[in-house]
């Protein structure tokens, strides 16, 4: 299991660790209209507003990855599978937290 990881890349790797991070922290974070600062700035505006960014980011890389996976061999088409389930599995985890962080402020 950790050589398909490793098969994944460092980047990708990094980009779905930091995806699980927001994951973790979304739930505590209380999107405001105007935070004052410190860390009603980091947890109010910058950590909300950031996690789309990841998402739309690994949405990019997923179609980049179809797009290239034409002329894939056997090996290469598994690795691809197991990203594009990734990809998809955190990301949906991904924007459902930030819809419930957001739904409050939103439709409250």
């Amino acid at each position: 299991m950790l050589e398909r990881f490793k098969a994944m890349g460092v980047l990708r790797n990094l980009m779905h660790l930091l995806a699980i991070i927001f994951i973790l922290i979304l739930p505590f974070a209380e999107p405001q209209w105007h935070p004052e600062g410190g860390w009603e700035l980091l947890m109010g505006a910058m950590i909300p507003a950031t996690a789309p960014i990841i998402f739309i980011v690994m949405m990019f890389d997923l179609l980049m990855l179809k797009v290239m996976r034409s002329g894939a061999d056997e090996t290469r088409l598994e690795i691809e599978g197991l990203i594009t389930r990734t990809h998809l599995g955190v990301g949906a985890l991904l924007v459902l937290m930030w819809a419930l962080s957001f739904s409050g402020i939103l439709f409250g």
